[in-house]
C-alpha cells in the first residue's frame, strides 16, 4: 500500500459519506491513530468525521469503549468480539451514523497484561452478539475490522466484522495496511447500504 492509495481511500470514503449526509467515528488499536489521521487529511472532513479513539491497551478498551471483562478474558482484547464491541460502542458514544473499529497484531507480541478498568461490567449485557471464535495467538498481520451502522430495523443497529491476514514485515508497513483495509471495508459496507 502506498500513501497515495491510502489518501485515495480516505477521499473516496469522505465523498461517499458527504453525499449521503452521514457521519463516522473510529476506534483504533494497532493503527495507533493513523486511520483518524488519514481521514482528517481530507479537506472538509469535519462535515462527516466526528471523532477517533485510540484504545491501545486492554485498560483503555475497557475504560473508554466499555469492552466487557468477559470478552477480554474469553476472546482477548484483539479479537472479533472486542473489535465489534468497540465499533458498536463508539457509534453510540459519538452518535454517528457509522463507526469503524480496527485491532490487530503488528508483530507476534501479546498485549501486556493490565489491570481491570473500574466500573466495567463483568459480563456482556443481554442482547450483545457473541462471536463464537477461539482466542487466537498473537500472529503478525492478524487484523480484525468491525463496522457498526444504523439501519431501519427493530434493533436499530447492525454489526459487521471481518478477519484479515495482512503483510506485517514491520510496524511501518503493517499500520497503513490495516488502516487501508479498514477504510476499504467501510466503503464497501456503506456503498451497499
Amino acid at each position: 500500500m502506498s500513501q497515495e492509495h491510502d489518501s485515495e481511500l480516505a477521499h473516496q470514503l469522505g465523498e461517499l459519506l458527504a453525499q449521503r449526509g452521514e457521519t463516522v467515528a473510529v476506534a483504533e488499536g494497532a493503527t495507533g491513530g493513523l486511520l483518524a489521521h488519514l481521514l482528517t487529511q481530507v479537506p472538509g472532513s469535519s462535515a462527516w468525521f466526528c471523532a477517533g479513539v485510540v484504545a491501545y491497551t486492554d485498560y483503555a478498551k475497557q475504560l473508554r469503549l466499555r469492552v466487557s471483562t468477559e470478552t477480554i478474558l474469553e476472546r482477548g482484547s484483539i479479537s472479533l468480539e472486542a473489535t465489534a464491541q468497540m465499533a458498536r460502542l463508539t457509534r453510540r458514544l459519538f452518535g454517528t451514523d457509522w463507526a469503524l473499529a480496527v485491532t490487530g497484531y503488528a508483530d507476534n507480541t501479546a498485549p501486556a497484561p493490565s489491570e481491570r478498568a473500574p466500573g466495567i461490567p463483568d459480563a456482556n449485557p443481554p442482547g450483545v452478539p457473541r462471536i463464537e471464535t477461539e482466542q487466537r495467538p498473537p500472529t503478525a498481520g492478524l487484523t480484525y475490522v468491525a463496522v457498526s451502522g444504523r439501519v431501519p430495523t427493530e434493533q436499530g443497529d447492525t454489526q459487521s466484522w471481518e478477519e484479515w491476514e495482512l503483510p506485517a514485515p514491520d510496524r511501518t508497513a503493517y499500520k497503513p495496511a490495516a488502516a487501508a483495509k479498514a477504510m476499504e471495508t467501510l466503503i464497501r459496507i456503506v456503498g451497499a447500504a
